[in-house]
């Protein structure tokens, strides 16, 4: 008789609102982000950050649950005026907020979880796209 010894390991999966997301110059924006499949850490940290389409590789750090100071020039004073913030809305899951979208808020945005594991299993960050007509390419 053969018997087949299957390992369930759970796996960090991050998943954000699925895209693309249309909006208009002006509106507010919400955007969810939450993980399952940890092992470790009953609250965890989450940071956004967003690529424009015209520089796919360079980051510009947006806002953190866990760094007051994560987010870049082009970000801060908006965060700081908390025109962008996160809502924590469980241990695990968590709403970015941009109250008043700006034509340089159009690209792809990322949200990452740092591990809180003791090892390293799954995907630590998802991308949604955002776009609208009335937005121009910065």
């Amino acid at each position: 008789m053969l018997h087949a010894v299957v390992s369930c390991t759970a796996q960090r999966q991050v998943t954000v609102q699925q895209g693309p997301l249309v909006r208009t110059e002006g509106s507010h924006i919400t955007i969810w982000c939450n993980v399952t499949g940890y092992k470790e850490g009953v609250e965890q940290d989450f940071e956004w950050s967003m690529y424009f389409y015209t520089a796919p590789d360079r980051e510009i750090r947006i806002v953190s649950t866990s760094q007051p100071n994560y987010a870049y020039a082009l970000y801060a004073q908006r965060v700081n005026s908390k025109e962008i913030y996160i809502e924590r809305v469980s241990g695990d899951s968590v709403l970015l907020h941009i109250t008043k979208l700006q034509a340089t808020d159009q690209g792809v945005f990322e949200c990452y979880t740092p591990n809180t594991d003791s090892r390293y299993l799954g995907s630590y960050s998802a991308r949604t796209n955002l776009t609208g007509e009335l937005l121009t390419y910065p």
